[in-house]
């Protein structure tokens, strides 16, 4: 691999970064809605439960983070370091001499 075709490779990782990260924040902020007038029906209970609104929303969020950072992960990984993770050092030293 060149420097143009590095160069382009982390140009890439830094664009999927930012744009995680991005929609991350997004998501954050929208639980800001529980404390505005436009979000006020996320204080009424869901049904006949004693679950509002403003808690689904939490645990939504907390789950589609999780998702969401495996995704990247999935996305992000770097195929030459996953090639020589099951290595030992021994085997990488002898390899090397």
């Amino acid at each position: 691999m060149d420097t143009r075709e590095k160069l382009a490779h982390i140009k890439r990782k830094i664009r999927l970064r930012l744009a995680f990260a991005a929609f991350t924040m997004m998501l954050y902020f929208s639980y800001a809605l529980n404390y505005t007038a436009v979000g006020s029906f996320l204080g009424d209970p869901l049904g006949e439960s004693h679950i509002t609104g403003s808690l689904a929303m939490y645990v939504g969020l907390i789950a589609l983070f999780i998702v969401l950072e495996l995704i990247f992960l999935g996305i992000n990984r770097d195929k030459k370091a996953d090639a020589g993770a099951g290595k030992s050092d021994e085997s990488i030293h002898s390899n090397a001499a």
